[in-house]
């Protein structure tokens, strides 16, 4: 007995019929079933699968016509092929039972060789009914699949890319092999200088407005410039061009973007300070390398994300960045073309590289984008008598050796001319403690960014301050706007005015 000749189910109710039907069959070589009516033909579809369906007409209970038609009308069973076998005198019948859908009939008494060609035409028929059908649900099950695939590129990268990537992605083939891959990036990493210092006395939902205010108009730049949003950490933003979707303008995009982004951040202090909330400066690098990117994370927690040693020197190099300055690495240099505008090359030692690390000041880009980076001159006021600090050495977030004395001898709303012993560098971070004419130190620090040496004074170095409270902030402005001199009455950011006293600018630090 041969499975794969087929499953044949015989319905008659007279037994010599059946009986005859199922023998020869059987010789055959198929598999055969048997029902005496038409009910239980019905209840042996419904458990067995069946290939073929030899039928009688004339049956109690159920006759082969109200058989066909429940047959028909079964989703899953109506592609099983019917042979109607009946006598030469019920041919109206049988034209009956083919319009129905019927696929076949058999003359009683039948012929072997009639019989054999009857079944092997309608196995051949249910097999190719079979292949079809296959070949529907794979593609149904292969539209599910891309329904899915979409709906998680759709979600995963919707908020983070343009609708021009989104749709790339969609329909490219290899817009589903999302695992890991080595690919060459150009990284935008920007963050706010002195945020934790000038919101931390905001209410919470003011904080989130003011980040929101200036990340919103970020992405929207970075998703412009055709750039993916990595991630926001928060208040800085990991923005990548060559991830997911490659271009050859992939580095000059990113150079362009930067300098989009630093020109909007004067739309965004402007929002700032219509909304009553304090102005902020962004620092930005740009770092061209190889990373690993594709999905990073667990089963229940994944994201699109880039991995290796481009990301955290990006990071280093903007860790030396002060507020509205852009630095970009040799590479990123070389690959955005040769129209770049750059100030004077600096050297820096990242943590985690042998060798220096030649970094630029960004200033403009030419060609299709024209932009360039407007510079606030920052002209510092002589102060009559010198403010006293105090200031030690910051990497990373750890002070690095002992507090040594200083004085600032000129200053503007954001930068100083600081003199002191302590051997500093271009590029030194700096804890600045102001002190009052008692020797006391001050109650407020402020953070500041070595930029360069003064020509003029051979301990002179040019600070920009990189963290300072409003309150600071304040007094300091105070001072530049009296030309260097106090004010009569004038207070620090500690304390109350005391007519009385010295009114020096050091003094008036005084708690």
């Amino acid at each position: 007995m041969i499975e794969e000749a087929g499953r044949l189910l015989v319905v008659d109710d007279d037994v010599i019929n059946r009986t005859l039907l199922v023998t020869n069959l059987k010789r055959q070589g198929y598999q055969v079933e048997a029902a005496t009516n038409g009910r239980e033909a019905l209840e042996r579809l419904a458990t067995t699968p069946i290939d073929v369906v030899l039928l009688d007409l004339s049956m109690p209970e159920l006759d082969g016509f109200q058989v066909l038609e429940i047959l028909k009308k079964d989703k899953a069973r109506h592609h099983i092929p019917v042979i109607v076998v009946s006598g030469s005198d019920e041919m109206d019948s049988v034209v009956r039972c083919i319009e129905m859908g019927a696929a076949d009939f058999l003359p009683k008494p039948f012929d072997p060789t009639l019989l054999r060609a009857r079944v092997t035409a309608s196995l051949a028929g249910k097999r190719l009914s079979d292949m079809e059908r296959r070949h529907f649900e794979e593609t149904v099950e292969l539209n599910r699949q891309l329904a899915v695939r979409n709906r998680f590129i759709q979600q995963t990268f919707g908020r983070y890319l343009s609708d021009e990537i989104v749709s790339a992605l969609l329909e490219s083939p290899e817009g589903a092999l999302l695992g890991g891959e080595m690919r060459k990036v150009t990284i935008l990493m920007a963050d706010l200088r002195g945020f934790t210092a000038q919101t931390e006395h905001l209410a919470p939902e003011r904080v989130v407005k003011l980040l929101n205010n200036y990340l919103g108009c970020m992405a929207d730049l970075i998703l412009e410039h055709r750039g993916t949003i990595d991630e926001f950490i928060g208040d800085a933003v990991l923005g990548l061009f060559g991830a997911p979707i490659r271009r050859d303008d992939d580095a000059r995009r990113a150079v362009a973007c930067s300098l989009a982004m630093q020109a909007a951040m004067e739309q965004v202090n402007q929002t700032n300070r219509e909304e009553m909330l304090p102005e902020v400066s962004m620092g930005i690098a740009l770092h061209t390398g190889e990373v690993v990117v594709g999905n990073v994370g667990s089963v229940k927690r994944t994201k699109y994300g880039v991995v290796g040693s481009t990301v955290n020197l990006t990071s280093r190099i903007e860790s030396c960045t002060v507020g509205g300055q852009i630095l970009v690495s040799d590479a990123t240099l070389r690959e955005a073309g040769s129209d770049l505008i750059v100030g004077d090359p600096m050297l820096i030692r990242a943590k985690g590289v042998r060798e220096l690390v030649r970094i630029h000041d960004l200033r403009g880009i030419g060609g299709e984008y024209g932009l360039h980076l407007s510079r606030r001159e920052s002209l510092k006021v002589p102060l009559e008598r010198p403010l006293r600090i105090m200031l030690t050495l910051v990497e990373g977030k750890v002070e690095r050796g002992e507090l040594c004395a200083g004085e600032i001898v000129q200053m503007s709303r954001d930068e100083a001319l600081i003199r002191t012993s302590l051997p500093l560098a271009p590029l030194a971070n700096l804890r600045v403690q102001l002190v009052d004419v008692d020797g006391d130190e001050g109650k407020a620090d402020t953070y500041g960014k070595v930029l360069s040496k003064d020509p003029d004074h051979y301990d002179g170095w040019n600070v920009r301050y990189t963290s300072v409270t409003p309150e600071v902030a304040r007094f300091l402005s105070e001072i530049v706007e009296s030309r260097g001199r106090p004010k009569l009455g004038q207070q620090g950011p500690q304390g109350d005015a005391d007519a009385t006293r010295d009114e020096s600018p050091a003094n008036l630090w005084k708690a």
